[in-house]
């Protein structure tokens, strides 16, 4: 077996998106990633962590506790896996400033307000927690997508000021304090590629030698990029992150954050040439993200083909099939099969490699029967037999006693979209049409079909998450997947009153459906739940 071309080689959980892994679950996922070759994990939490004199912080969020910290801990150490604790200090802290102990430090949207004694309080409460729960002096600190950074109260008391000068008071007030907790602190290097350069990805302007200045050398920049299939692309990254500092990291992307489900190929498609460039480069720490953005929805097992590969890719092993046999060996599943979770997104693709990441089964989930966002991009007659397929094919591996749950969540997901996805278009073209025959078939066929596999899918997916979470963020999910049948329920009243001339009229089914979101490339492309139920204020 090659050797990992790494010194540090890991994964990063999120546990912050309403979907805080349980301890056994974090277990099973360290026993794998320690037989793969992984020696770091980055427990990424926002405020998903007990700390003392922050009552509020986490609260009713399934926060971890100090003593189940120090059990994972204790656990992945015993496996050679190393937990690097991943905290926010800057920004991405949106839910403590709907406490009032918070909001006289929050400077504007989700960021901590520079420079008050308070905010450092806070920042000091967490490195105490910390060092009493991680056997690491290794730390993430966050300070990403701070873009308003200086804009609000900070502003009114400053006045104007450049945000790689407001970074780095900032920085010398966490590093001070990491420091008297013996930490060596890494952050996201967004902040400071787009003060040197204009952005993440693009060169606008080179101002390396004066951002150079505000860069605390005994700092870990992290160039992260989930969406490149260049290795030059990568390559030139790195370069101009190391314009800033030495001390460079990399994260690339397990795409685990676009809905239900993972997306194995586009992960494989950007991972590979990322860890290329990084060996080209001499970089020595790379790691996974995978995020849970907009509710954790994905299993991070789900993603385990994309875990394995990447492994192996560490590795210098780029041939597929003895990456397959590896994985049939260690989880016991085929690898295409286990792939095929990916599959709901990939309705109207085809085989060739994918050169973006695709959402359509989370928008088709919840696009709603009358005012459908993306009804005007449907492909009609194209998702009723690719899902019944895909649910046949998956229905082969709900029995397995390890991932049978997995296999069976998705399947149930495919056994609605085989009859939602099309429901929309079906149902205004026969109002269109006139057609009260055909409308009334629909009404009283394919709507109470789509709710009984609505609950079918609603029972599969709670098991899956109680499988593998804390239950706090799940109220999330009853709302959302409750709201959505109940919607259903109304949609089909609504029909069955029109059809007795109890409505003159559907006031929705009247309606122009135009390009979603004023585009116009045909896609079926989006994830956000608040943009994908309704255009109204939710």
């Amino acid at each position: 077996m090659n050797e990992c071309a790494f010194e540090k080689f890991g994964v990063m959980l999120d546990c912050s998106r309403n979907a805080v892994m349980t301890t056994n679950t974090f277990k099973k996922l360290v026993d794998i990633l320690s037989v793969l070759g992984y020696n770091t994990i980055r427990l990424y939490t926002e405020d998903t962590y007990e700390v003392d004199g922050e009552p509020y912080f986490g609260y009713l969020r399934g926060r971890y506790t100090q003593e189940e910290l120090k059990e994972m801990d204790g656990y992945a150490k015993s496996k050679g896996i190393e937990i690097i604790p991943c905290i926010q200090t800057l920004a991405h802290l949106e839910r403590i400033f709907t406490y009032e102990d918070y909001k006289p430090i929050n400077d504007i949207e989700n960021i901590l307000f520079v420079g008050e004694e308070r905010t450092y309080t806070l920042i000091e409460n967490m490195f105490k927690t910390i060092s009493e729960c991680f056997s690491t002096k290794n730390v993430h600190i966050g300070m990403d997508e701070a873009r308003r950074l200086g804009r609000g109260k900070y502003l009114d008391k400053n006045g104007p000021s450049d945000h790689a000068e407001i970074m780095k008071k900032h920085l010398d007030r966490v590093l001070e304090i990491a420091e008297k907790y013996g930490f060596q602190c890494e952050i996201w290097g967004d902040m400071y590629m787009q003060a040197a350069y204009g952005g993440r990805h693009v060169c606008t302007k080179d101002e390396s030698a004066r951002v150079k200045t505000f860069v605390p050398q005994n700092l870990t920049l992290c160039y992260w990029d989930y969406a490149h299939s260049e290795i030059t692309h990568y390559e030139n990254s790195i370069d101009r992150h190391r314009k800033l500092t030495d001390n460079v990291s990399m994260a690339s992307g397990i795409w685990t954050w676009k809905g239900f489900c993972p997306d194995v190929s586009y992960s494989l498609t950007v991972g590979e040439p990322a860890i290329k460039a990084c060996v080209n480069k001499g970089v020595k720490e790379f790691y996974f993200t995978m995020w849970g953005n907009n509710g954790g929805e994905c299993s991070p097992f789900a993603a385990l083909p994309a875990i394995v590969a990447g492994a192996e890719f560490a590795k210098g092993n780029f041939d597929m099939p003895s990456i397959k046999a590896l994985f049939k060996q260690i989880i016991g599943i085929e690898f295409d099969l286990f792939s095929a979770l990916e599959k709901p997104d990939y309705v109207y693709a085809d085989d060739t490699a994918p050169l973006a990441p695709v959402r359509t089964s989370r928008a088709m989930f919840f696009c709603d029967p009358l005012c459908g966002v993306f009804d005007g991009n449907v492909k009609e007659g194209v998702a009723p037999a690719y899902y019944q397929n895909l649910s046949a094919l998956l229905k082969t591996e709900e029995d397995n006693e390890d991932w049978g749950y997995l296999f069976k969540s998705i399947r149930a997901f495919s056994d609605v979209l085989a009859i939602k996805f099309d429901l929309g278009v079906k149902t205004r073209r026969a109002y269109k049409q006139d057609d009260k025959q055909k409308l009334e078939q629909i009404a009283k066929q394919d709507y109470p079909a789509l709710l009984d596999a609505l609950e079918r899918f609603y029972d599969a997916f709670e098991k899956a998450w109680a499988t593998e979470r804390k239950p706090f963020g799940f109220e999330v999910q009853d709302i959302r997947i409750g709201g959505l049948i109940q919607r259903v329920k109304h949609c089909k009243s609504v029909l069955e009153k029109y059809l007795n001339d109890d409505l003159e009229k559907i006031e929705e089914l009247e309606q122009e459906i135009l390009p979603p979101f004023g585009s116009t490339h045909g896609k079926i492309n989006g994830y956000r739940y608040v943009t994908l139920v309704t255009t109204s204020i939710l």
